[in-house]
């Protein structure tokens, strides 16, 4: 019977690059997937061994070994979270370490440039089986696509280390990234065997997939696994949580399920995952779990790490939406509230912002949380790259599809997505939320455009392109590319002047200067 498999083994894996079904040998195994519209695709593949039971709240650990040849047609399940509309339906698990591949060239002499997903949603939800990051349209432009899950809510981000019973020398924090790393590991070992080049890998990400790039460049425990970075809409200068927040939210967490003592990990692991779930709901709809300050995996305020250019030395590209408010209710925004923080330097802002006409309460609250939140993050972390050295560049994003311009007036956060990623899961509630009324001309055009520039600075580093409008890179000028309705085009000093109050707020918070 084992000559049998391994015969079989033989003929699938000596089969031309896009057989059906594809095969491949990696570290771990035999895989056979699937082809789809010309692509390799390779679904659920473990990385990284389940973190359960006595693995739950640990680092992750190396991913088994198999014998035959792994089915690899089918997602692997999402890491548990409570489900909401982009998620709903989807199996979850603990066992969710896995990842999936398209590859247009699945030979390891292809040495294709390889992009990493890494996706968003408050480190609570989301997860790579979402038809929206369906990587078929991008594979088609010549390069590797990876997709992963990561730990999420409390499961993934919990600062344990003042709990006891840690193992040695092993990061108590920080579980999602973590896993992050453990992918891009795997990545580093495998990805030829997908005809990917492991010299030449970009990490990619939006909203909480923007902060974990962000993050991963500032890691000194990433640094060799990735060569280029995208960050969308990833907050850039938000505050990391402190180690001490990080504890206090782990010992609340312990409290609540009567935790204590020499027994208070054993105590969490036995927990079943619906009660870790519904703990997350005592603080409301965006609580207290996300990335720390560990002193390991971040030894510091990432925004600190990028200032004083303690990063990764490599090509960066960043931008954010032009409706990022979208996001203000999830977050506890309100007008109201971000009004009240102008003080009394309200009124000069506000005729800062109304030069060209009034603005209701309602927009002008808008557009402060867009420049202070997302742009001045984008902008502020772009010219610290530069600074250190490296080619940045910054997208504003305001282009609205053709059937929604009579209800919106701007881009949602997270509405960029079906532009990189294409149009493959419009047909889910999810995308059908950012992009109805059918796919007009005009939209495939900017969807070709996007995926190109990112396609591009994926290959080579830099996003211009043949047929495209020219991207400068954001110093000197402080350039930012502009993605609107009429079309693309680079505009000097982007509103830089309304942008000014982020980043003079970053300034007081860490007592640093701007490049």
């Amino acid at each position: 019977m084992r000559r049998f498999i391994l015969a079989i083994a033989a003929v699938l894996l000596a089969a031309p690059a896009l057989a059906d079904p594809p095969a491949v040998q990696i570290a771990q195994g035999a895989l056979a997937g699937d082809v789809e519209d010309g692509i390799a695709v390779f679904r659920g593949i473990p990385y990284a061994a389940p973190p359960t039971g006595a693995l739950r709240w640990r680092a992750p650990q190396p991913a088994a070994n198999w014998s035959g040849i792994r089915n690899a047609r089918a997602f692997g399940a999402i890491c548990p979270q409570i489900a909401g509309p982009r998620t709903s339906g989807l199996k979850q698990s603990e066992d969710c370490l896995t990842l999936n591949v398209w590859s247009p060239d699945a030979r390891e002499s292809a040495k294709l440039p390889v992009m990493v997903w890494i996706y968003g949603g408050s480190f609570r939800t989301g997860g790579s089986a979402m038809h929206i990051y369906d990587g078929t349209d991008l594979a088609k432009r010549g390069v590797v696509i990876v997709t992963l899950n990561y730990r999420l809510g409390p499961l993934g981000f919990m600062d344990l280390s003042a709990l006891g019973q840690n193992i040695p020398g092993e990061p108590a924090a920080n579980y999602g990234l973590m896993d992050q790393l453990a992918a891009l590991k795997w990545v580093q070992t495998n990805i030829a065997r997908f005809g990917g080049d492991p010299s030449n890998v970009t990490i990619f990400g939006e909203s909480a997939g923007g902060v974990s790039v962000n993050v991963l460049m500032a890691s000194p425990a990433s640094r060799g696994l990735f060569a280029k970075a995208i960050s969308e809409s990833g907050l850039g200068l938000i505050a990391t949580k402190t180690k001490a927040e990080g504890q206090a939210t782990a010992a609340s967490f312990a409290a609540h399920h009567n935790a204590n003592g020499a027994s208070t990990l054993a105590t969490l692991r036995a927990l079943p995952v619906k009660d870790i779930l519904n703990d997350e709901k005592r603080d409301g709809i965006f609580n207290g779990f996300g990335p720390y300050v560990d002193g390991t995996v971040i030894p510091d305020q990432v925004s600190v790490l990028f200032a004083k250019g303690e990063i990764a030395k490599i090509p960066y590209l960043t931008g954010w939406n032009s409706n990022e408010a979208s996001l203000m209710p999830s977050l506890g925004d309100t007008t109201a509230s971000v009004l009240a923080q102008l003080g009394e330097h309200g009124d000069r802002i506000r005729a800062l912002y109304e030069q060209k006409g009034k603005l209701s309460d309602d927009d002008f609250a808008a557009l402060l949380f867009d420049d202070d939140v997302f742009g001045a993050g984008a902008q502020g972390l772009a010219g610290f790259v530069a600074a250190a050295g490296q080619p940045s560049y910054v997208y504003h994003f305001a282009y609205v599809a053709e059937g929604f311009r009579s209800r919106f007036k701007g881009v949602d956060h997270a509405g960029e997505i079906p532009y990189v990623f294409g149009t493959r899961g419009l047909d889910l509630p999810f995308t059908v939320t950012l992009l109805t009324g059918g796919i007009t001309d005009n939209d495939q055009k900017v969807i070709a455009q996007v995926q190109s520039y990112w396609t591009n600075f994926a290959k080579t580093g830099n996003p211009d392109g043949a047929g495209l409008s020219a991207w400068p890179s954001f110093k000197p000028g402080r350039t930012t590319l502009v993605i609107d309705n009429d079309g693309a085009a680079a505009q000097a000093g982007f509103r830089q002047d309304e942008i000014a109050l982020g980043l003079a707020r970053w300034r007081m918070r860490t007592g640093l200067a701007l490049p």
